[in-house]
């Protein structure tokens, strides 16, 4: 070997020792200064770690069970615990750092998180925003993130009980972009695409009722939620012990809800709005209870389009189909007597144009058949339009064979009488607004009969029902049709019950003026 061949292998040599010195020194000065960083955090927050791996070749950094723990300033109890596994970094690009100012990551993993914070209502969320979007000077750029197995549990700050739960939650979104522009609007990152899975969902939607959802999938354009319920925490006679004033008492089960072809955003970067093009409920079991004992409610009941129209967002669904419902509604009148029932079993609706963000000259439909008391075919169509001032409405209903005593068992424990006879067939329109109704009504029926209970609700007040049956014609007969038939103008609604009490009270008008 020539001496100018040993000097090269030296130069190489010793040029080799000094990257491989370089590498750890400045391997070293990282670490130090990460440390650094994480020991002179404010005193309301701590991180602490198991060790930390760093591969500057690679552009890799890799931490062991971090925990970062945020206290509040003033009470020094928790506010965030982020408990993690494995939070791994892959592929920073030092050259996009330099020459663009820009951190650019080519994945990001994160194992295991649970994350558990206590909501403060004191807090300012605006405020925290502000400290967060604040920190981040540099725009970021991640290729790929990834959230396995997370865990989140958010608890009142007060009381400590759990108001949000979720398990098993796994993330995974793609070209995620942070910016100067981002952190401006509301939602303050962009990213391409994104699956998000989780299991055991519970919420507390308010102080009496609780939602559960045993499985989520939601990806950019679609979501589906399965084992759904709503339910009032407490059963039905320990919630009238809570109440000041009536409420209905929920048992909502679905089987399965998917939301296709939807849209999140903000319109003019202020108002939240939702589109989607249909969504599908399937199998619902709705049971409701609600106990007359209890002091009326006399706050006004607006009507649906009055609801949708002052919606503080953007509502826009194309079409709502509702497949295979059960409902059962039922009211307690009286002390010493069960609740009344009324049942709608394989109900089938679709709802079109649901929302108020449409135009003027779309009106939001709903038609539905069911099966009413077991026996009954009942159709519906129901129209109104959100955007009319006055909410003006038509509710078009057609009821086949209905036997008047299948409707004992709400009539007799709620209003002491007692049906006889068959309305074989009845159509009715009613055409209302917010304050007044109007219907047109025809019903076919045959050997009606009235019957009023004593205050036993046993036996049979034949005065009463004598007198009462004296102005009840027993059947249709008489007309040419077969048919009886009744116009009655302005039904005043009683704004103070819901909106279906005015149907209800409208339909016992018709009835009424038909019979007599």
């Amino acid at each position: 070997m020539t001496l100018k061949t040993k000097k090269t292998v030296l130069i190489i040599i010793l040029s080799l020792i000094m990257l491989i010195i370089g590498y750890f020194i400045a391997k070293n000065i990282i670490l130090s200064k990460v440390e650094n960083y994480v020991s002179n955090l404010p005193e309301h927050i701590q991180l602490q770690y198991k060790s930390i791996d760093l591969d500057l070749l690679g552009g890799d950094f890799k931490i062991e069970a971090p925990l970062l723990t945020v206290k509040g300033k003033t009470t020094e109890k928790i506010n965030t615990q982020i408990e993690l596994k494995t939070v791994k970094v892959e592929g920073v690009s030092y050259w996009n750092y330099w020459k663009n100012n820009t951190i650019d990551i080519k994945n990001i993993d994160v194992k295991s998180p649970k994350i558990t914070h206590f909501y403060n209502k004191v807090v300012s969320s605006k405020d925290f925003n502000a400290q967060i979007n604040n920190q981040v000077k540099i725009p970021v750029n991640i290729e790929g993130f990834l959230v396995e197995n997370a865990t989140i549990e958010i608890f009142d700050f007060n009381t400590e009980n759990v108001l949000f739960k979720s398990e098993y939650l796994n993330l995974s979104a793609s070209k995620i972009t942070f910016k100067e522009e981002t952190f401006k609007a509301k939602i303050p990152f962009k990213f391409e695409d994104f699956k998000l899975s989780t299991k055991q969902t519970f919420y507390v939607l308010n102080d009496f009722e609780n939602l559960t959802v045993n499985n989520i999938e939601i990806n950019k354009n679609n979501a589906t939620f399965s084992n759904l319920k709503i339910k009032t925490k407490y059963d039905k006679q320990e919630l009238s012990k809570h109440l000041k004033v009536e409420r209905d008492y929920f048992d909502l089960k679905i089987e399965e809800i998917t939301v296709n072809d939807y849209n999140v955003g903000f319109k003019n970067d202020s108002i939240f709005s939702f589109n989607s093009e249909n969504i599908v409920i399937k199998n619902p079991n709705f049971n409701i209870y609600r106990d007359k004992l209890v002091a009326d409610d006399f706050s006004v009941k607006q009507m649906y389009s009055k609801q949708l129209r002052d919606l503080n967002f953007d509502l826009k669904v194309n079409k709502v189909l509702i497949e295979n419902a059960l409902i059962i509604y039922e009211e307690k009148m009286k002390q010493n007597k069960p609740a009344g029932q009324l049942k709608f079993t394989n109900l089938n609706a679709e709802v079109t144009y649901l929302g108020n963000a449409f135009a003027d000259s779309v009106s939001t439909t709903i038609d539905i058949s069911s099966t009413f008391m077991d026996n009954s075919n009942l159709n519906v169509n129901w129209s109104f339009d959100v955007n009319n001032p006055t909410d003006q409405f038509v509710f078009k209903a057609d009821i086949s064979l209905l036997k008047a005593n299948q409707m004992n068992q709400f009539m007799e424990p709620n209003l002491n009488i007692r049906l006889d006879g068959e309305l074989l067939k009845t159509y009715f329109t009613i055409d209302g607004n917010t304050n007044v109704s109007n219907i047109d009504l025809k019903t076919k029926y045959e050997n009606f009969d009235v019957i009023v209970l004593k205050e036993n609700g046993k036996e049979k007040n034949k005065f009463l029902s004598g007198l009462i049956n004296l102005f009840v014609s027993k059947d249709s007969n008489d007309q040419s049709d077969n048919f009886r038939k009744a116009s009655v103008q302005n039904v005043v609604r009683i704004k103070h019950k819901s909106v279906f009490n005015f149907i209800w009270i409208s339909i016992r008008a018709g009835l009424k003026e038909a019979m007599l």
